[in-house]
C-alpha cells in the first residue's frame, strides 16, 4: 500500500489539492499503484471546475458540486477516471464517468446440473458453446416491438407478446423469469421514456413491428474483460445464506459479464461530445472531465442523456439474461435433457443512479451492496454481491451490508495489476490449464495450417490471463473488514467463454 493516511482498519484518506473527500476502502495487503492515485487525484479537480461555474448561470439555480469520492478495493488506473470509483454529484451527471460501457454488470444463474453431470460437460459442450456464440448459433431473434420495449423497460418488456421459433428462446420459461425479476436488481429494468436516438435498430431488418430478426447486438458478449463463465460452488462461508440462494456445494452455476455493447457506445460517445460543446467559453479543463447540468438551459440535455443511459442499461440487462439461456441451451444439447436454472441475481456496476431531479450516484466499475430489507421477500437481510476473480482464481458471492460510508458500494472485480499491452508479452504458459472457449478453435484443423492465426489468438488470451489481475482474497477480505459486504459462497472457474 502506498504511504496514505490510515483512517480505519480497511480505509486509507486520499490527499487532493482542494481537500474534497476521498476515501479508498482497502487492506495493507490489496495492490495499489501510484498511477491510479494520480488518476483520481486529477479526476478530483472537476469540483474545482464546478466551483468556478458556481454562480455564472450554467447550473441554473442549483449549487453544484461533488459531495464525496468512494474508491473500491479493486481500485485500478482507467481511461481518465479509475475504475472502481463511487461520487455523488449534485447538479449535474458526468457522462465521461461512465462511458461507453453503459449498464455493464454481472448476472448470475445456480442450474440443477450438479457434480456427476459436470464431467460430461466435455469437448462437445466446449463445440456447442462456440456454435451458438460464435458460428451463427445465437438464435436470438426480436421485433421491432419487443426492441422498442425493452429498452424503455427491461426484461418484463421481453417476457410479454409473442416469441419465435428458436432453440434459444425455447429455454426461457416465462414464470420462472417473471419470479427471477424480484431476484433482478430495478426488476430488470430503468423506466426510460425517450428510445428515439435508437430508432435504427429498433426497426432492424424489420418490414413490419411484429416480424422477428436478427440483430449483432442481442446475445453478444462482448470484448475486453466481458466473458460468460461456467463455475461450480467450492465453498460456503454462510450456509443458511448459500441454501437460500441455490448454491449449495457443487452446483454448478453461469455467471455473465457484459453490457450494453454498441447502444451503449452510442449513448457515450454522443453525449460526452455534447458535454464538451457546452463547457462555457474558455480554456477547457485539462482533467477532461465535462458535465451537464440537470438545471438551467442545459438541463434538457441531461435529461435525454439519462434516458438514454437507462435504456442502453436495460439492454444490457436483456443481452446478459439471453447470454445466460445460450449456456443453458448448450448444457441441455450436451446432456440430452433441459437444464433448469433460477436467478440468483443481476445488477450493473457501470450506471448513474438518480435521486431526484438534481442528486446522482456514479458508479464505474463498483456494484450496489445493499444491506437488509424487511420489505423485500428476496433478501431481507442484505442483496447479493458479485465478485468475479480471473479466468484462473476464484469468483465470489457475497452479502451486502449497506454500508452508507461506501455509498452501499462494493468492488465488481478483482481489479487489474497489468495494462493489456503489457499483458500480452507475458509467459505463454500463463494461461495453461486455463480452459477457454473463443471465437477460433486453436486445436481445430483449419487453425493449424494457420499458427500465426493461433499465435495471436494466445496472446490476445493472454490480456484477461491470472497475473494481469490482482489476487481475488485480499480484494474479499478488504470488502469484509470495511463492513461493505460479507463473503457467501466461492465459485471455482471450470470454463470461460470469452468474445
Amino acid at each position: 500500500m502506498l504511504n496514505l493516511p490510515r483512517t480505519g482498519p480497511a480505509s486509507f484518506r486520499v490527499p487532493t489539492t482542494n481537500n474534497l473527500d476521498v476515501t479508498l476502502f482497502a487492506t495493507p495487503e490489496v495492490l495499489i499503484d501510484q498511477a491510479s492515485i494520480d488518476e483520481i487525484v486529477s479526476f478530483s479537480r472537476l469540483q474545482d471546475t464546478v466551483e468556478s461555474l458556481n454562480g455564472t448561470g450554467f447550473f441554473g439555480d442549483v449549487a453544484a458540486g461533488i459531495e464525496r469520492v468512494v474508491l473500491t478495493p479493486d481500485f485500478h488506473r482507467g481511461a481518465g477516471i479509475p475504475v472502481g470509483t463511487v461520487f455523488m454529484a449534485n447538479g449535474f451527471v458526468v457522462p465521461k464517468a461512465v462511458g461507453n460501457d453503459i449498464g455493464c454488470g454481472m448476472r448470475l444463474l445456480s442450474t440443477d446440473v450438479g457434480p456427476d453431470e459436470l464431467a460430461r460437460l466435455d469437448a462437445r459442450f466446449d463445440a456447442r458453446l462456440r456454435h451458438i456464440f460464435f458460428e451463427g448459433g445465437r438464435d436470438v431473434a426480436l421485433s421491432p416491438l419487443q426492441r422498442e420495449g425493452v429498452l424503455g423497460h427491461g426484461i418484463q418488456a421481453l417476457l410479454d407478446g409473442g416469441r419465435p421459433e428458436s432453440s434459444t428462446w425455447a429455454m426461457l420459461d416465462r414464470d420462472n423469469e417473471l419470479s427471477d425479476l424480484m431476484r433482478c436488481h430495478a426488476l430488470g429494468g430503468f423506466a426510460s421514456d425517450d428510445v428515439a436516438m435508437f430508432a435504427d435498430f429498433i426497426r432492424g431488418s424489420a418490414s413490419n413491428p411484429t416480424d422477428f430478426t436478427r440483430d449483432d447486438q442481442t446475445g453478444s458478449v462482448g470484448g475486453g474483460n466481458h466473458f460468460v463463465e461456467i463455475q461450480e460452488v467450492l465453498k460456503a462461508s454462510d450456509g443458511g445464506t448459500a441454501w437460500r440462494w441455490g448454491l449449495t456445494l457443487g452446483t454448478v452455476t453461469i455467471m455473465a459479464h457484459s453490457g450494453s455493447v454498441g447502444l451503449g457506445h452510442q449513448v457515450g460517445t454522443r453525449f460526452m461530445d455534447l458535454a464538451r460543446e457546452i463547457h462555457p467559453g474558455g480554456r477547457r479543463p485539462e482533467h477532461g472531465f465535462h458535465v451537464l447540468p440537470t438545471d438551467g438551459s442545459h438541463g434538457g440535455q441531461a435529461t435525454a442523456y439519462l434516458a438514454g443511459m437507462r435504456a442502453a442499461a436495460n439492454f444490457a440487462f436483456v443481452n446478459r439474461l439471453f447470454l445466460g439461456l445460450m449456456v443453458l441451451r448448450a448444457m441441455s444439447e450436451t446432456l440430452g435433457r433441459r437444464v433448469e436454472a433460477r436467478l440468483v441475481h443481476d445488477a450493473p456496476h457501470n450506471l448513474i443512479w438518480s435521486e431526484g431531479q438534481h442528486r446522482h450516484l456514479h458508479r464505474k466499475g463498483a456494484c450496489p451492496a445493499l444491506g437488509a430489507d424487511d420489505l423485500d421477500p428476496e433478501f431481507p437481510d442484505g442483496h447479493p454481491v458479485i465478485v468475479p476473480g480471473s479466468m484462473g482464481d476464484s469468483s465470489w458471492v457475497l452479502k451486502g451490508r449497506g454500508n452508507q460510508a461506501s455509498f452501499c458500494s462494493a468492488c465488481h472485480g478483482a481489479g487489474r495489476i497489468a495494462p493489456r499491452g503489457a499483458a500480452r508479452k507475458a509467459r505463454p504458459d500463463e494461461m495453461s490449464g486455463i480452459r477457454v472457449v473463443g471465437k477460433i478453435d486453436p486445436d481445430g484443423e483449419m487453425i493449424r495450417r494457420r499458427p500465426d492465426i493461433a499465435a495471436e489468438w494466445r496472446r490476445s488470451m493472454l490480456e484477461e490471463a491470472p497475473g494481469a489481475y490482482k489476487p481475488v482474497t485480499p480484494i474479499i477480505d478488504a470488502v469484509a473488514k470495511a463492513g461493505i459486504a460479507d463473503p457467501v459462497a466461492e465459485l471455482r472457474p471450470i470454463l470461460t467463454v470469452k468474445g
